[in-house]
Formats: structure tokens, C-alpha cells, sequence
């Protein structure tokens, strides 16, 4: 018997909800409506748990799949295309035509990336105007372009080819081998080689002045780098001690956007800044000339696209102005490497263009007035009724785009926090953090925040995903309880109050907290806001600290937050990218900086981590080289620990908060209903808008 698509009903449920019909107001889990997957026999990748791959946008319920343990370990390579002959853009024949450009066929790989469309073939033309806060933002063009060398597909389920071939496991598991695609080229026409991964590691990754900490990724248990060796032109191996269960994942997660993820870069453009390549002297000069501190700032702002139009890209669209300028403009790259079932080499669309808004609200009232054409980053959801109301004034609909679970408000307890000795002291006290959880009032925060949707939950994944640990651990401390909230604050001896009610430190200083929240998403400040109440209401002063984007994160990677609130976007992925459950991974939101600095230099900086987190390490690593039905029994284990010592605290999740709600032009078509929506799929990128199309 076939169920139903649970991501679906609690896409229907909160479509309800919005549009005001009387229904309960929390989502319910449904786990029934899901049975966890069977082990695979096999190694496998990392679950994403979703749901059957979305086909049509129009499918019913009831053809929804079971979802699978895992995507399958051997990537498929895509089907050959049918077509007798490549097509092209207007614009780039007419270039043809005047002798500068090469024809398409030569632009092209050998083996193209066929590109399924999700309703029909498209046609050419068209500008997708997007909205963006400014440099801060960069993760906006990132997510756009999606240029890694695999990509999730539309629903989260699948890790698929996308820049190279295929790759295929040896039979252990510790040896990659990546085939790359014949004849694909940079957008300047340059190949596009096994020579441009191993600058990349031999170049960049390995040397320390550019990358100060190896990525846990590409790591051997002992800390050293994996090894990385081209075998011809086209294919490259990447070994490893022990087995890699998630490699493919790693390949969908490190896209060439961001210099910092990439795992492959232009090596015949970047040589000349890098000394290995280039006299120091020649070095110090173009330094000098573009005024940055060092030959390492300027290899940073020359790898990064956002930052620099000239350097090439293998992405569908190549930047042609700045990020920091009003304008940020990409135009369609000439030999993008992808096409259609017919031939027609993609993108449909010639432009997208970033409009800089000066802050969130004006961003959504441009939305709301139909000046952007397809937009989910920044439109918060308490604004759905009035953009359902304007749908047809604005020429778009609205669509609802649902995450893997985890908590869309969480708040981050800095466990290595040292400015403070005292406050420091507090946050990795336990019974503090308890405490801090029970004084939330999640149905107030729900009803104000939320407008009513989601549940209360820690940063767990959603019922349906298999490593949920279960209904006790999503809800475990999330019970309003301010009585037990205050007996274990009196408990850990914080149970002496000033004139005004609030509890002093055994120094007789106010123990106060501060929560450093940007604007950028969501309800984050009014969430805050409200959770500065309740914490206050129990004792703990509690001030609220709004602040830009890069303010915040700079703040967060030297280790100077206290608290802080983002969504926990990566609690399905909990071995690949930067998980925030791993106080290893390099993320300004983290909860250990100074862990992570102690387990990448072997225990001789940072902060020595308690057993509970050693536990928590041991369990990631140990996953990482298992397969499955061990893999997933030890990651439902590892979240057990995660939400029983409470680094993270997390208020409502299973809602449309944090880049759900979309607003598609009417006239802006395959765009798929359903799409899943988390950060390493690089939402809006995995909706694959390299075949979105304009219609008359």
C-alpha cells in the first residue's frame, strides 16, 4: 500500500493554517505516515530522509513513495541526449555568427549534463530579478548558481552528477574515483580538468596560509588530508584511510560559488596570484595595486566570483558587476556544461539580477508589489496573507517550500565563551541551560512569531527523516515550566536577587546574558525579543543585541557571542558541509569555537571539550565510517546526546520561517510546487532554475 507524502500534508496543513481556515494550529508529526527505511545492504551515503522524489509539481498525494534509506552509492550517469544537434541562445549564435564565439558543439562536453524540465521544454530569454541585503549576502548568489560537481535533485532524496560524469567507491569505501567531463570549459572557453582539483589541493587546501584548518571532509581519522592524485586529464582519486560513506554528498555540498567550499578552482586564471605559480615580487606589486593587506587577502577576493566578474566560473550564470554594487548582474556563461532533453543548452534565461534593497522590510514590500520574480531568501512568512492577497495584483503566485526539520528560531549557547569568565561559566553549566529551555514560553513565541504554525521542538530532524531520535528527545526540556526553571537557577547558586529582581553572581554582579540576532531572516529579533522577557521573568537579565550580517558573524568566529539565534539548516545533514551539531564544523552560529580550535590542532590550543561532547564527536565519527543500519542507529544515539545537554535550545520548527515562502512570477514556468528547502541543498539552486523559462 502506498502512503502519502508527508512533506505534502504538512505543506496542505499550513497552507490552511495561512489562508486562515479553522484548523489545529500545530502540525502535527504524522510519524506514522512515514515507516523508516530499510538498511541497505551496503555502504551507503548520508539519508536526507525525504520523502519520493517530487515528478510532476502537480502529482497527487497518494503516488508519493516511501522514502529510501539513502541516495544509491553509485551516482548514474545522465542519459545521453536525443536531439541530432545542439541549440542555442539568440545571443550567443548571433556571436557565432560574427566569428566570437565558437559554435556550440565545441562548447559543449563531449557528454553533456541532460537536465530533466519539470513540466515542458522552455525557450529562451528573460531576466530573474531577485532581491539581495548587499556583500552580506553572498550565500544568495551562492544558492542561485549551485555550481558544485554534484548536486542534490529537487526533493533532497538523490545526490546526482552535475559538473563531472560520475564517480564510483572501491570496494572499501576509501577510495573515490571522480570522472570529470570531456571537453567542459570555464566560461572564458578554458578546460575544465582533473588540473584545476588538484590546485585546489595541492595549492589552496594544503597550504596552511590559505587554509589555516582542513575541512573535516576531506580528513583521515588522524587528522591528516586525504589523499587527492589526478589519474589522467579527466579523472581524479580521492583516497582515505578509512571508509568515506558520504563522499558523494561532499561532492553536492562543496560548490565553486564560494572559494571557501569549493573543491576545485580555475587553476589557468588563479596561478598568477599564488607565489608557487608566480615571483613574490610580481606578487607584491598587483598587492600593492589593489590595495589589499597580503598575497592572501588578494587570492581570496581573485577566487571569489561575487567579488571578482573576471574570474571564470562553471556556472549556468557568470557575474558581470559586483556584489557590493546596486546591480548585481549575472549573465548567461556560453559553456555552461548542461542542456535540455532536445539539445538546447541552458539556462533559459539570459539574466538574474540582484536588486540591492536596503533592508528586509523594503525587500518584501518590492516582493509584495511584483517587482521580483522569483524570491524565497528574506520574505518573511508573516507577510503570506497579504502576498496571497496580492497575487494577482503582482502577477505571482505563492508557494511553500518545507525544510528537514530542526528549529527555525534556535538559540545558540556559546559553550567556549571566555571574554566573560563568569557568563562562560554559566553557559556550560547544564542545569543553567535547563533551566533557560523550561522558562520558554514556545506557545506565546508560536502564536507572536509564528503566526500560530509549527510545533515546539529541539533542533532535531522532522519525524519522517530516519535519524529522528523520537517524540521524548524533539520535545525533551520544551515544556513551559517556570517553577523548575527557578529551582534550578536557585540550585546552581545563582539564587540571590538584587532590588530589581534579578540574580546575581557569587561575585554580587547581575548575571546577565546577551543575544546577538540578525534581521536577515525570519522573526529572529521578535523571537528574541520575546524569549529576553521570559528569561527575565525567572531572573536572568537578558539584553537583545540586532546586528548586520557581517558584524555578526565576524563577532561569532572570534569566539565574543554569548547567545544567539539562527535556524539549525543543516540538521538532516549531520555528516556532510558544516553541521551544527559538530562543534568541529567552521560556522560563525557555532557553539565551540574553541573546541574546534583544540581538535584541529591535536589538543594544543583552544578549549578542551567535556566527555558529554567528546561523545557526541566519537558517535559523528564513528557513523561516518559505518553504514547503514549502524550508521543510522548511531545518529539517532548522537542526537539523543545533542538535545540532553541543550547547546543548542530550540523554540518552533516544521514551519515555512526561514526561506519557505516563494513568490514565482506568473509567468515563470517549470518551477517545481515542492521543493525541499535547506541550506546544504543550496535551496533555490536543487529547483534546478537552469531549465525556468518565461512563458508568452
Amino acid at each position: 500500500m502506498k502512503r502519502q507524502n508527508p512533506w505534502l500534508v504538512l505543506t496542505v496543513l499550513i497552507l490552511v493554517v495561512l489562508t486562515g481556515t479553522q484548523c489545529q494550529s500545530q502540525v502535527p508529526a504524522a510519524p506514522a505516515a512515514v515507516q523508516e527505511p530499510t538498511a541497505a545492504p551496503a555502504p551507503v551515503l548520508e539519508p536526507t530522509a525525504a520523502p519520493a522524489p517530487v515528478q510532476e509539481p502537480t502529482a497527487a498525494p497518494a503516488a508519493a513513495q516511501e522514502p529510501t534509506a539513502a541516495p544509491a552509492v553509485e551516482a548514474t550517469e545522465a542519459p545521453a541526449v536525443v536531439a541530432s544537434k545542439y541549440n542555442e541562445a539568440p545571443d550567443l549564435k548571433k556571436l557565432v555568427e560574427e566569428g566570437k564565439l565558437p559554435p556550440v558543439e565545441e562548447r559543449l562536453p563531449e557528454e553533456p549534463l541532460v537536465m530533466p524540465v519539470v513540466d515542458e521544454i522552455g525557450q529562451y530569454g528573460g531576466v530573474w530579478r531577485r532581491g539581495f541585503l548587499g556583500p552580506s549576502d553572498a550565500n544568495n548568489y551562492v544558492r542561485v548558481v549551485y555550481d558544485a560537481l554534484a548536486r542534490y535533485n529537487i526533493d533532497g532524496s538523490k545526490v546526482e552528477p552535475h559538473l563531472v560524469q560520475s564517480w564510483e567507491p572501491s570496494e572499501d569505501m576509501t577510495a573515490w574515483t571522480v570522472h570529470m567531463r570531456k571537453g567542459a570549459k570555464w566560461s572564458d572557453g578554458a578546460p575544465f580538468t582533473a588540473d584545476d582539483i588538484l590546485f585546489w589541493y595541492n595549492d589552496c587546501l594544503l597550504n596552511t596560509d590559505l587554509t589555516p584548518a582542513l575541512p573535516t571532509w576531506i580528513k583521515n581519522g588522524d587528522g591528516s588530508a586525504a589523499l587527492v592524485e589526478k589519474v589522467d586529464t579527466y579523472t581524479v582519486r580521492f583516497t582515505y584511510q578509512g571508509p568515506m560513506t558520504t563522499f558523494p554528498t561532499e561532492l553536492a555540498y562543496r560548490d565553486g560559488g564560494d572559494r571557501s567550499l569549493a573543491a576545485f578552482l580555475p587553476a589557468h586564471y588563479l596561478k598568477q596570484y599564488h607565489p608557487n605559480y608566480t615571483p613574490q615580487a610580481e606578487i607584491d606589486k598587483m598587492v600593492s595595486e589593489a590595495g589589499a593587506k597580503s598575497w592572501i587577502e588578494l587570492f581570496m577576493i581573485k577566487a571569489t566570483p561575487p567579488e571578482n566578474p573576471d574570474r571564470p566560473v562553471m556556472a549556468a550564470w557568470m557575474p558581470t558587476t559586483r556584489i557590493s554594487d546596486e546591480l548585481f548582474i549575472l549573465e548567461r556563461n556560453p559553456y555552461y556544461v548542461g542542456v535540455d532533453p532536445e539539445g538546447n543548452q541552458l539556462p533559459y534565461l539570459d539574466e538574474v539580477v540582484f536588486k540591492f534593497f536596503a533592508d528586509k522590510q523594503v525587500l518584501n514590500l518590492g516582493a509584495i508589489a511584483g517587482e521580483l520574480d522569483q524570491q524565497d531568501r528574506h520574505i518573511d512568512m508573516p507577510n503570506y496573507p497579504i502576498l496571497k492577497e496580492s497575487e494577482q495584483k503582482g502577477q505571482y503566485r505563492v508557494l511553500l517550500w518545507p525544510t528537514f526539520g530542526g528549529s527555525d528560531a534556535m538559540i545558540t549557547l556559546n559553550q567556549t565563551h571566555v571574554k566573560d569568565p563568569a557568563i562562560g561559566d554559566l553557559l556550560r553549566t547544564k542545569d543553567f541551560r535547563i533551566a533557560l529551555s523550561y522558562a520558554i514560553d514556545r506557545e506565546e513565541i508560536k502564536q507572536a512569531a509564528f503566526l500560530g504554525l509549527g510545533e515546539a521542538r529541539q533542533p532535531v530532524p522532522a519525524p519522517w527523516h530516519p535519524y529522528y531520535p523520537g517524540d521524548e528527545w524533539a520535545r525533551k526540556y520544551t515544556e513551559y515550566r517556570v517553577d523548575e526553571a527557578n529551582r534550578l537557577l536557585d540550585g546552581i547558586g545563582l539564587d540571590q536577587k538584587d532590588a530589581e529582581g534579578f540574580r546575581l553572581l557569587p561575585d554580587g554582579n547581575r548575571a546577565i546574558i546577551e543575544i546577538s540576532v540578525v534581521a536577515a531572516f525570519g522573526s529572529w529579533p521578535e523571537v528574541a525579543q520575546l524569549v529576553a522577557a521570559q528569561w527575565e521573568a525567572v531572573g536572568v537579565k537578558t539584553l537583545v543585541q540586532v546586528r548586520e550580517r557581517s558584524l555578526h558573524a565576524q563577532m561569532g568566529f572570534a569566539n565574543e557571542l554569548q547567545a544567539s539565534i539562527w535556524n539549525n539548516d543543516t540538521t538532516g545533514f549531520p555528516l556532510t558541509g558544516a553541521p551544527q551539531t559538530d562543534p568541529r564544523s567552521n560556522n560563525f552560529s557555532a557553539w565551540g569555537h574553541l573546541y574546534r580550535q583544540w581538535y584541529g590542532t591535536d589538543g594544543k590550543e583552544g578549549m578542551e571539550p567535556p566527555a558529554e561532547v567528546k561523545k557526541l564527536v566519537g558517535l559523528i565519527d564513528e557513523a561516518r565510517l559505518s553504514s547503514d543500519p549502524k550508521q543510522t542507529e548511531l545518529l539517532k544515539e548522537m542526537f539523543t546526546v545533542w538535545v540532553d545537554n541543550l547547546y543548542q535550545i530550540g523554540t518552533i520548527g516544521l514551519t515555512p520561517m526561514v526561506q519557505g515562502v516563494v513568490v514565482v512570477n506568473s509567468k515563470l514556468r517549470n518551477v517545481p510546487e515542492l521543493v525541499a528547502n535547506d541550506w546544504p541543498l543550496r535551496t533555490p539552486g536543487n529547483a534546478r532554475p537552469q531549465q525556468w523559462f518565461y512563458a508568452d
